[in-house]
């Protein structure tokens, strides 16, 4: 009996463990999310985790993109528009974007 309660003690604590996060980085190399041509990341392939990750991302990067653009007098979608273009070029091969006709592209 005791055996079953220690199998099931350790089963509990497994289960009530946070999940793995996903990092950006794994879901670009999973085809999960793409590199938008606004600048921010899109959702390719829903899977749990993948919205709070797009969440996630594109809020941190709004509040960058707002700091540039406030340091340099331009508009927060100005500076999207070139950290997108910038983005795009540092993707590895078979990593998605999004081209100017705002079709989903594998590089």
């Amino acid at each position: 009996m005791k055996k079953f309660q220690g199998a099931l003690l350790i089963l509990c604590l497994a289960l009530s463990l946070p999940a793995v996060a996903l990092t950006l980085k794994d879901a670009q190399a999973q085809g999960l999310v793409g590199e938008a041509n606004s600048g921010y990341i899109a959702v390719i392939r829903a899977e749990e985790g993948v919205d709070k990750l797009v969440a996630k991302v594109n809020h941190a990067r709004r509040k960058k993109y707002a700091e540039i653009a406030k340091r340099n007098n331009i508009s927060v979608e100005q500076v999207a528009a070139r950290a997108a273009e910038k983005l795009e070029a540092r993707l590895q091969k078979g990593q998605y974007y999004e081209n100017a006709q705002g079709n989903w592209v594998r590089k």
